[in-house]
């Protein structure tokens, strides 16, 4: 006999997700503002599924005429479009003074081009960056296209070449050792059959794809010297070309995992939550697991008296000659919020 099952109410299972999605985004907010009354600093909170262009618009959205001497921002994001994060990164930097990023869980790939734009850098016990290597759909044999990195035929060269080394240099070693031919002879010999081994995997290399993936590596390359150069010119001026090559060249795979530890050895400075910071940071890591990646959340929290204030001057709005120019209230409320 067939088991018996009793189905739920049609829209139930949607509507209780929807729910907990939205009741988790509160969540989240809620969070955001306890760290700006913590801070004293308008706290940006920078949730994407995937950077593209309308975050920009939705960040000027959301920060309104907010400006000032300081911005907190909470990131999380798996990447995205590298150039949308530029463009982020430059429109916070327009506005603010100074930037103090947060990686309660994970900025990678082009969310960690958001971080380069930061004076300060707090990666919480979960956080975690990624390296630049930028990544492209493939297509493949079975046509569905596969994300692969742009630094893989780079790779598969070096393998290539320190494998083609290595066969030649046994070769002429084995072949002075039982030929008796005179080292000139020998190298001609090995250098022939080195080539007959590895020429047709040469031959297999597509210059043209290559150099697409040199100008996409470089693309990632360029945003991260300009952002540092512009807004971290002590950073740039020090270490900035190393340690953005290592970011686009020195790991092995797109998802590694860029821990503060990793990063302080990096030379990137960045520092994990101060004592206040901790439990919040803390359950900022968790709410984001729950909120999931296929949503965004893009929203401003200001400190709770600051918000209040500013509740009341809009309800009472005051027009004075000494402060015409300076924008909305909203505007001046940010500054006047920023230590």
């Amino acid at each position: 006999m067939p088991k018996l099952s009793i189905a739920p109410e049609k829209g139930s299972v949607m509507t209780e997700s929807v729910d907990a999605k939205e009741g988790m985004g509160g969540r989240l907010r809620e969070l955001a503002g306890e760290l700006a009354s913590i801070r004293k600093h308008p706290c940006l909170l920078f949730v994407s599924s995937t950077i593209q262009r309308p975050d920009l618009l939705a960040v000027r959205k959301a920060l309104g005429g907010c400006r000032g001497d300081h911005l907190d921002a909470i990131v999380n994001s798996p990447g995205g479009d590298v150039g949308a994060a530029y463009l982020v990164a430059r429109e916070l930097r327009r506005r603010f003074a100074r930037l103090t990023m947060y990686v309660p869980l994970q900025a990678k790939s082009a969310a960690t081009i958001l971080c380069l734009a930061a004076e300060g850098l707090v990666v919480g016990s979960l956080g975690e960056l990624g390296p630049l290597d930028q990544q492209y759909d493939e297509k493949q044999k079975a046509d569905f296209p596969l994300s692969t990195s742009r630094l893989a035929p780079f790779k598969a060269l070096e393998q290539l070449q320190r494998v083609a080394a290595d066969t030649y240099d046994e070769l002429v070693t084995r072949i002075l050792e039982k030929s008796g031919m005179r080292p000139f002879e020998a190298c001609s010999k090995a250098a022939e059959l080195t080539s007959s081994l590895y020429g047709p995997l040469y031959a297999q290399v597509d210059p043209t794809r290559v150099a697409e993936c040199a100008r996409g590596l470089e693309l990632g390359m360029a945003y991260a010297l300009r952002l540092l150069r512009r807004y971290r010119p002590d950073l740039e001026e020090k270490a900035g070309r190393k340690i953005v090559h290592a970011l686009v060249y020195a790991y092995p795979s797109h998802g590694f995992i860029l821990d503060l530890e990793e990063l302080r050895d990096l030379g990137l400075p960045a520092r994990a939550p101060e004592e206040e910071e901790a439990p919040i940071v803390d359950a900022l890591a968790l709410a984001l697991v729950e909120y999931g990646t296929d949503s965004d959340l893009i929203a401003l929290a200001m400190p709770r008296n600051t918000a209040a204030a500013s509740a009341r001057r809009r309800r009472a709005p005051m027009h004075r000659p000494d402060v015409e120019g300076l924008g909305t209230p909203r505007t001046r409320t940010g500054e006047s919020s920023a230590n």
